[in-house]
């Protein structure tokens, strides 16, 4: 087998790793609210400063792996999200627990940097196939946790052991990789705008930044709250309520895999125009459903508009500015985003209700769209 191709396929099993460990916080968090006793607020802090890790992380990573070998910094980043994983949850302190999802995030953000970096490399000119089909990987791995946590909270059993369970995991990981050489295509030829100044002051890329914002804000917000809304709103068991994280990361999975097969066309920014659309559509019907199957389904829905939009923005700043450190600039937004965003929902939802929570998400994705049609008009029309 190709070495890149053998590569690509161990990132593809990384991503389903790193997918279960986003989507378990959202699904066990009904029972950490009612088990530690934590209020809105704090659980939004807890979580808001894992993504204030990935902020940092996804910075410095950009910067550095274009000028060092980024295999150790990889690793080492596996190792140190094994090891806070498996200490998460154990006792209910939040300034713990806090710190430690500090740890996660951080470790995180370089993940995501150097596996997105490394994909993009190895896509072909124009395509975005290979970053679809990675996050495709994302998609079954954030399906597949939440269902572990229905399953222990089902049958009864613990479900704190769900995070060492996933710390193992990353480490199996590390050990894999510790074997496997980072291959890759040469380095296409970098913009001159590719310096991190330079590329604040093109538009293009402060509008890509801006979407990739609003949807990591509205999708890690949809996935950290879906099941409290689900309990709270809709009145359903927290091990009910936990599969409505699987059933949005289900509709991205399906979204992904059919983008993959079916979309060759260059114009990314259409595609998403259409799937922000149904975003904000789903995020408006879910505010009038009361019934458990149909909100089932309208979050299924809303997976498969969330799905293509992360890959297609990817793929577009790959395609323009060929540059680790436009990856790391990009990631860094998504960081902001996943800690401004769902800790504003907690906010609200403690002072006005989760359904006004939920009504302030769909604006989000309602920006993406405009972004899009900016971008269609002003500079894909050229």
């Amino acid at each position: 087998m190709d070495k890149n191709k053998r590569l690509f396929i161990l990132f593809f099993f990384a991503f389903i790793v790193y997918g279960s460990s986003f989507t378990i916080f959202g699904a066990v968090l009904p029972r950490i609210i009612a088990d530690f006793n934590w209020s809105y607020t704090v659980t939004g802090l807890v979580f808001m400063v894992g993504s204030v890790g990935f902020f940092v992380s996804a910075f410095l990573s950009g910067l550095v792996v274009e000028r060092y070998n980024a295999k150790p910094f990889f690793i080492a980043a596996l190792c140190l999200c094994a090891t806070a994983l498996s200490l998460f949850a154990r006792i209910p302190s939040p300034t713990v627990n806090l710190l430690l999802n500090l740890v996660i995030g951080f470790s995180q953000g370089v993940i995501e940097v150097i596996i997105n970096y490394e994909v993009i490399r190895l896509e072909k000119e124009g395509q975005s196939r290979l970053m679809s089909l990675l996050h495709a990987g994302f998609s079954i791995g954030a399906i597949i946790g939440p269902l572990g946590v229905s399953a222990l909270l089902q049958y009864g059993r613990v479900w704190n052991i769900i995070f060492p369970f996933m710390g193992a995991l990353f480490l199996l990981l590390a050990v894999f990789f510790v074997f496997t050489p980072f291959f890759g295509p040469e380095l296409r030829t970098v913009s001159a705008k590719s310096g991190s100044l330079s590329l604040l002051r093109t538009p293009m890329f402060v509008l890509l930044c801006l979407a990739m914002l609003f949807l990591v804000g509205s999708e890690l917000g949809a996935t950290i709250w879906m099941a409290e809304y689900f309990v709270r709103i809709l009145v359903v068991p927290a091990s009910i309520a936990a599969f409505s994280i699987s059933a949005l990361w289900i509709g991205v999975l399906v979204g992904r895999t059919l983008i993959s097969v079916l979309w060759h066309k260059k114009r990314q920014e259409v595609l998403t125009f259409i799937l922000a659309l149904l975003c904000v559509g789903s995020l408006l019907a879910i505010l009038f459903i009361r019934s458990t199957l149909p909100a089932m389904v309208i979050v299924f829905i809303l997976g498969l508009g969330f799905s293509g939009i992360y890959p297609l923005i990817m793929s577009l700043t790959g395609m323009i500015f060929h540059s680790s450190t436009a990856v790391g600039i990009m990631m860094t937004f998504t960081g902001i985003g996943s800690f401004t965003f769902p800790f504003l929902l907690a906010g609200v939802a403690e002072r006005l209700g989760l359904r006004t929570g939920f009504l302030l998400l769909s604006a989000l994705p309602l920006g993406i769209a405009i972004i899009s049609v900016i971008i269609s008009i002003k500079y894909r029309a050229k």
